[in-house]
């Protein structure tokens, strides 16, 4: 992951000394990524998980995907979030997933979810 782009200053893709900081950010990020887990994670999933991403056209070096054009384990993400979910429609869940390029590599800058 990375942290989205500022004015002209391109996005900052996180470092191993960001991620194991005892800061209030990192530990904000953690705790925001653990309660994620369970929702991304197919019942009795492989290990390693077999994750696939839709090749989709980029713009701007961006490039953006949704919970149906992502699959874990060839069950699409929108399918696992809504297996985890209660009293809500697949009409009523939607997922966004903005990946940015920086540096020849390619960084999750900003991740959309909403339900209901």
């Amino acid at each position: 992951m990375a942290a989205p782009a500022k004015g002209s200053a391109p996005p900052k893709p996180n470092t191993p000394a960001m991620c194991g900081s005892k800061s209030p950010q990192a530990r904000q990020a953690k705790k925001q990524l653990h309660s994620l887990h369970a929702s991304f994670t197919p019942e009795q999933p492989k290990n390693p998980p077999a994750v696939e991403v839709a090749k989709v056209p980029a713009s701007d070096e961006a490039a953006t995907v949704d919970g149906e054009q992502v699959t874990v384990d060839a069950r699409t993400l929108k399918a696992i979030m809504l297996s985890h979910s209660t009293g809500v429609t697949e009409e009523q869940v939607n997922l966004k997933i903005v990946a940015t390029e920086t540096d020849g590599r390619w960084y999750v800058t900003d991740l959309r979810i909403s339900a209901g």
